[in-house]
C-alpha cells in the first residue's frame, strides 16, 4: 500500500515542533483519543523502594529515549496513537487543520486506494472492446493489471494505461508474417512501450524492476498461448493462413491514433486526483522528514529500544547493592548475579551464606517486559513492547505517497508527450493514413 503505519499498533501523529501542546493533547481527547504516547506524559517507569531518589533524567536511556517523539532535525513533533483510536485520530487530525490551522499529519490511512487500479481497469475494459483480437489483448492485459495492485500509485498507474494502448495496437498484428519485426520498427509503438519504461525508470528501481517482470509475463503469457495455437492447428487438416503480412495492415490509421487520447484522459484524470488526495502543502512534503521508525534488529543506532529498557532496569534494580563508583551505563552480561551475604544460625554456630537478589536471565527480562503494562501512564515503553523483540529504531523516511515534483512532471510528460504526438499526426495525415 502506497501510505502504510510506521509502528505496529500505533498511528503517528505529526505536528510542527512550535505548536501549543496542550492544544494538541486536548484535541485529541476531545476527539476520543486516549492513551496517546507523547513527550509530555512520560514518566520515570521504576524508582527503586530501597533507593527512592529519582533518576537522573540525563540518564542515557531516560534522554535517549525523547529521540521518539521528534525527527531527526527536530522540526516536527511525534504523537502516538493506539491502533483502536486510529478512526478517530483522522477526526483530530481534521480538527487540527480546520480549527487551529495546525499543519498536522498522520501517518496512515484505513483502506486500500482502489481509485488507481479501478481507472486502470476500466481503460483496459475499453481497449478490449475495440481490440480486434480480443483475447489476445486480455491476456496481455493480466499482469499489468496485477502490478496497478500491487503497487497503487498514480505514476504506476498513468503508465499502464499508456501501456494497455501499446498492447491495443500490437494485438491487431497478432499471427501476422513478420509481425516481431513490424512491431520493433514502429516508431509510435516504440514510443508508447519507451514513454513507459522510462517512467518507470524515473519512479523508482523497484518500481522499474516489477514493470520489467510485468512485460515479460505479458509477453510469456502470449507465448503460451502462441504455442497451444499451433499445437491445436496441427491436430487440423485444413487451417486458413493471414495473407497480409504485418507491415501491409494500417495498424496506425486515423481511428488507432484517436484510441491514444483514452490513455491521455486516463491519464489526466489520474493527475486530477493525484493533485485532490496528496496534500502539496503539508509539512510532509514541504520538507523532507525523517521519523525514527523500526529498521533492522542489526542497524547501529543511539535510539532506545526494548533492551535497552531492560538493561536500565537492571542497574536501576541493583543499585542499592552496587558501590556508588560502578559504572551503571554498562549492560549486564547473561547470567550475572546480585547477592548479598546472610547470617545463618546453624548447629556449628552463626555462619555466612550468600544469597542470591537478582540474576540476569531470561526470567528476568520477561517480567520486566512484562510489568510495561502496569506503568499508570501512556508510556513510550508500551510503544517498544508492541513492536516484539529483535528490532532497532533509526531515523528514516516515511512509505507514504507524498507530493513530489518529479512525479508530477513525469505525469504531465505522460500527457503531452502523447498528445502532441497524436495530434501532429492527425493533422498531417494523408489519405492512406498509414505510416
Amino acid at each position: 500500500m502506497p501510505v502504510t503505519q510506521l509502528w505496529k499498533g500505533f498511528s503517528v501523529l505529526y505536528v510542527p515542533s512550535d505548536t501549543e501542546p496542550q492544544i494538541v493533547l486536548q484535541t485529541l481527547k476531545e476527539n476520543g483519543c486516549e492513551e496517546t504516547i507523547s513527550y509530555y506524559n512520560q514518566g520515570i517507569p521504576y524508582i527503586n523502594e530501597f533507593l527512592p531518589i529519582k533518576a537522573d533524567r540525563n540518564d542515557s536511556y531516560l534522554s535517549g529515549r525523547n529521540s521518539y517523539f521528534f525527527d531527526r532535525d527536530h522540526n516536527v513533533m511525534i504523537y502516538y496513537i493506539p491502533n483502536e483510536f486510529s478512526g478517530k485520530a483522522t477526526k483530530a487530525v481534521s480538527s487540527l487543520i480546520n480549527d487551529y490551522k495546525i499543519d498536522a499529519g498522520l501517518d496512515c490511512k484505513s483502506s486500500f486506494p482502489l481509485i488507481t487500479p479501478v481507472i486502470c481497469i476500466i481503460v483496459a475494459l475499453i481497449f478490449f472492446f475495440f481490440s480486434r483480437n480480443r483475447f489476445v489483448f486480455g491476456l496481455s492485459a493480466i499482469f499489468p493489471l496485477f502490478y496497478s495492485f500491487s503497487m497503487p500509485f498514480y505514476v504506476n498507474a498513468a503508465v499502464v494505461c499508456i501501456l494497455f494502448y501499446g498492447f491495443y495496437l500490437c494485438q491487431n498484428v497478432w499471427n501476422r508474417k513478420g509481425s516481431i519485426k513490424y512491431l520493433l520498427s514502429n516508431p509510435i509503438i516504440l514510443f508508447t512501450f519507451s514513454l513507459a519504461i522510462l517512467a518507470t525508470f524515473f519512479t523508482s528501481w523497484l518500481s522499474l524492476f516489477m514493470f520489467i517482470l510485468t512485460l515479460c509475463s505479458s509477453f510469456f503469457i502470449l507465448v503460451v498461448y502462441k504455442s497451444l495455437e499451433d499445437f491445436k492447428a496441427s491436430k487440423t487438416r485444413f487451417n486458413p493462413i493471414l495473407i497480409r503480412p504485418a507491415h501491409c495492415m494500417k495498424v496506425i490509421n486515423i481511428h488507432s491514433v484517436k484510441k491514444f487520447f483514452i490513455s491521455i484522459a486516463a491519464v489526466s484524470v489520474l493527475t486530477l486526483f493525484y493533485f485532490t488526495s496528496v496534500d502539496i502543502f503539508s509539512i510532509s512534503n514541504a520538507q523532507d522528514l525523517s521519523f525514527p521508525m523500526p529498521t533492522s534488529y542489526n542497524e547501529q543506532s543511539d535510539i532506545p529500544v526494548i533492551d535497552d529498557y531492560v538493561y536500565w532496569t537492571w542497574n536501576e534494580i541493583t543499585k542499592p547493592y552496587k558501590s556508588v563508583y560502578s559504572d551503571n551505563s554498562k549492560f549486564p552480561e547473561k547470567g550475572e548475579t546480585v547477592s548479598v551475604k546472610r547470617f545463618i544460625d546453624s548447629k556449628d554456630g552463626i555462619k555466612t551464606k550468600e544469597e542470591v537478589l537478582f540474576c540476569f536471565d531470561d526470567n528476568f527480562r520477561n517480567d520486566v517486559i512484562e510489568s510495561i503494562d502496569g506503568l499508570d501512564y501512556p508510556a513510550v515503553e508500551k510503544l517498544m513492547k508492541a513492536q516484539g523483540t529483535d528490532f532497532s529504531v533509526n531515523y528514516s523516511y516515511g512509505s507514504g505517497e507524498k507530493f513530489s515534483f518529479v512525479s508530477l512532471m513525469l505525469m504531465i510528460g505522460m500527457i503531452l508527450l502523447p498528445a502532441v504526438m497524436a495530434t501532429l499526426y492527425l493533422s498531417g495525415i494523408r489519405k492512406n493514413g498509414a505510416i
